[in-house]
């Protein structure tokens, strides 16, 4: 179960906690939250899903000539709708171009009206390995090894300057106080992976 953001809480106190302190579950409450927070203030910064999404939905102005899906990569694009102002639903010919890598959906005229609307649902985003020996989906990406190792490493930054742990020592020792975002190295690291507003 992916319960801790971008692995399992097992896989997280496997590894900031020392070997000691694995097996304990007083900390996992409190742990899991700060992982999945972490997860989500890396998308709010990134301004896109990271976390893999299934028959992922957005709706949008169909008058448009592109369209910036918020996860990707792209898997599968399931359907291009235009919903009318009396919300009947019509097929979009398939005459758009997808970056699957990039999640930029193109058209080459806007297939509708500013009173008509875009339906879009979609599977895109990485693909999180639940370490059960869950084989990767047929078209999926799998998390960057060092977007995940951002993650832990800000898990573990925000923890020890919460003083999650008391007076358990981490794996690592860390004297930077946590910061009030992301600290400077992940803010770094992400920059491949954030996308800008206007893109």
């Amino acid at each position: 179960m992916l319960n801790a953001g971008f692995s399992t809480l097992e896989y997280l106190k496997s590894r900031i906690l020392p070997d000691a302190g694995s097996d304990d579950t007083q900390w996992d409450l409190a742990l899991g939250k700060l992982g999945l927070a972490v997860a989500a203030r890396f998308e709010t910064h990134c301004n896109r899903h990271l976390q893999r999404l299934t028959t992922a939905s957005e709706i949008t102005s169909a008058r448009t000539l592109s369209v910036s899906l918020k996860a990707y990569p792209v898997i599968t694009l399931t359907s291009v709708q235009l919903r009318a102002a009396d919300g009947t639903l019509a097929t979009v010919p398939a005459t758009y171009q997808l970056d699957k890598a990039c999640g930029l959906l193109d058209f080459p005229t806007p297939p509708g009206t500013s009173a008509e609307r875009l339906l879009l649902t979609y599977d895109g985003g990485y693909w999180l390995d639940p370490m059960d020996g869950t084989t990767l989906p047929t078209g999926a990406t799998a998390l960057p090894e060092d977007l995940s190792e951002l993650w832990l490493a800000e898990v573990q930054l925000q923890a020890e300057a919460r003083e999650l742990f008391g007076s358990v020592a981490l794996r690592k020792e860390s004297k930077t106080p946590a910061p009030a975002g992301l600290s400077a190295a992940t803010v770094d690291g992400l920059r491949p992976y954030r996308r800008f507003s206007g893109e």
